[in-house]
């Protein structure tokens, strides 16, 4: 038969049998796709059997926490072009971290798969076959990259599948989502990642999920284990957590990588990589079966054949970050000192005696506010430029028009406050006032900035008008190191730990722009971040105590109006 006919009789048979019944995808793709090593061969899930599940999933939102090297990449664009097929008229966007990914992507994952199906190829007209927009039949593909301006495209969508999730931009992701808005029954959303932090991207989406373990049944205890790389694998030789290798130690005979296992954790004996490559000892199994949205966790080993303990390990030693290692190699999310506010050091930092508020109750403080309907205020004693004790923190609900202004005037009276710094938004009026009630160069009112320059490196300063713009990056990185030293302690008083528990919600993850650069930001995850924010401002204060300031003109805001300059002057202090 020729191919010409075989592939009209193919495309006669796809029409008889369409359905919008989602658990015939994965059959969908192995009639209808070829192996990409070899596009005469029909597509196999061979030694990738945990990828069924994933295709042929009902519920109508997927969230794939995934490491590199498991073929998932493969996998999605099938996923998607047996959709776009099974629903004739349907409309799909499939986003990307950056436009120029994207247009890679379409080359080099989405036309050689429809260049090697009989079935597909002949179904994109030439007039539609671009990098960003492919006709397939009746349907439509669109691929868009989440940075820029125009990256959210204003059109109604079926199918959204999002890619490489934690290295988006987080805002156009979510009104991608809107684009399901007038989709039958809410749309159909896949989202895949390599993760990050806990709390954020797709390690918070797989939290809300079914959380789906591909489990294996141990030959020697017959049990269904759920094994985890970081816990489960063993190195002979190795007494410690794999966390704590470093790159030298591949190097040493002392520890066999090239015997290197994993464990079952119920008794203790290899799992073998024929039993975990055994199609008939795996399965998935939901930690919550009964979720609204579906999520899979994919390890190393779920993939066996490629990606073996020893190749795993010894990875360590393609990254810089051994946060980065995580991320990629096992796919769990990670966090270290770089990236977060290490719970543990926070609370062996829990020692020194509050100081309660009260008349000279301390001296040579520091305050930091971040202002809101409820502000929240943190006051500092230094002891030395190598560490400041956090003595009393506080939230003040405005419930007049100066409550805020004279709690903060108290505060600072009682603490001794010598700096300090304040939120200039969400209303300035309100950094304005305590500016304007307190004397000169004492209080300074904060913007934040993406790259500040500087005198301190990491703000500048505006002596005058008595304003900082502050480089949110550089100053929540000085943040996190100064907790994360141990340099900043923390009074035992039941409101911190509110304060620590809004430093932990603050994460510091990577995002790729539209030029190709890889940036990093303080983003928060799942919970409230106003004491940081406040802490984040009261070290900026106590950087000023070192500030040699020389400008004694009189404070004045932009768009503050005028000041009571005798007032100020009567009480005007040089530090």
């Amino acid at each position: 038969m020729k191919k010409e006919a075989k592939a009209f009789i193919q495309r006669l048979r796809a029409l008889a049998s369409q359905t919008k019944d989602l658990s015939k995808v994965a059959e969908w793709v192995e009639e209808y796709t070829m192996s990409p090593k070899d596009p005469t061969t029909p597509w196999s899930f061979k030694d990738h059997e945990y990828q069924r599940a994933i295709l042929n999933e009902t519920r109508p939102i997927v969230e794939v926490r995934k490491c590199s090297q498991v073929g998932l990449s493969e996998i999605q664009v099938r996923m998607m072009l047996a959709m776009l097929h099974l629903f004739p008229g349907s409309t799909a966007i499939y986003t990307l971290p950056t436009t120029s990914f994207a247009r890679q992507f379409t080359r080099t994952r989405v036309d050689p798969v429809i260049e090697a199906s009989p079935l597909l190829k002949g179904m994109v007209p030439a007039d539609n076959d671009s990098s960003e927009l492919k006709q397939i039949g009746h349907s439509f593909l669109y691929v868009r990259g989440s940075f820029g301006q125009k990256a959210a495209i204003s059109v109604p969508a079926d199918f959204l599948f999002q890619d490489e999730v934690d290295f988006s931009d987080q805002g156009v992701l979510s009104t991608f989502n809107s684009r399901l808005g007038h989709a039958e029954e809410g749309g159909i959303r896949r989202r895949f990642s390599t993760p990050t932090v806990n709390g954020y991207g797709i390690s918070l989406g797989f939290e809300r999920t079914t959380k789906n373990w591909y489990m294996v049944r141990c030959n020697t205890c017959e049990e269904w284990v759920r094994p985890t790389f970081l816990e489960d694998v063993v190195l002979p030789g190795w007494d410690d957590s794999i966390l704590k290798l470093e790159k030298e130690d591949i190097a040493d005979n002392r520890y066999r990588f090239d015997k290197a296992f994993i464990k079952c954790p119920a008794c203790g004996s290899k799992l073998t990589q024929a039993n975990l490559a055994d199609p008939e000892s795996r399965q998935w199994v939901a930690e919550h079966p009964d979720a609204e949205s579906a999520g899979y966790q994919i390890q190393p080993f779920d993939v066996p054949r490629y990606n073996t303990p020893t190749k795993t390990l010894t990875s360590l030693l393609d990254y810089r970050r051994k946060a980065d290692w995580v991320n990629f190699e096992m796919g769990m999310p990670y966090e270290d000192a770089e990236t977060s506010f290490v719970k543990d050091i926070m609370r062996g930092s829990t020692a020194i005696p509050p100081v309660m508020p009260n008349r000279k109750a301390a001296h040579r403080c520091v305050m930091g506010i971040d202002v809101g309907k409820t502000s929240h205020l943190i006051i500092g004693r230094r002891i030395s430029d190598l560490q400041i004790d956090l003595v009393y923190a506080e939230r003040v609900r405005q419930t007049s028009d100066d409550a805020l202004l004279n709690r903060i005037m108290e505060l600072s009276d009682m603490y001794g406050v010598i700096k300090g710094v304040i939120d200039a938004g969400p209303d300035f009026s309100t950094s304005m006032k305590v500016i304007s009630n307190s004397w000169i160069h004492r209080f300074f009112a904060c913007y934040y900035v993406k790259k500040a320059k500087t005198p301190l490196a990491d703000i500048d300063i505006k002596e005058e008008e008595q304003v900082i713009n502050a480089g949110r990056t550089d100053t929540f990185d000085r943040a996190a190191k100064l907790v994360n030293s141990g340099r900043v302690k923390f009074a035992t008083l039941p409101e911190f730990d509110e304060v620590k528990q809004h430093l932990g919600n603050l994460k510091r993850v990577s995002t790729v722009t539209s030029t190709g650069d890889t940036v990093y930001s303080w983003v928060k995850t799942d919970g409230p971040d106003h004491y940081a924010h406040a802490l984040n401002y009261m070290l900026i204060a106590d950087s000023l105590c070192s500030y040699d300031f020389k400008n004694i003109a009189l404070p004045v805001l932009p768009m503050a109006g005028r000041v009571k300059i005798k007032a100020i002057r009567d009480q005007a202090v040089i530090l």
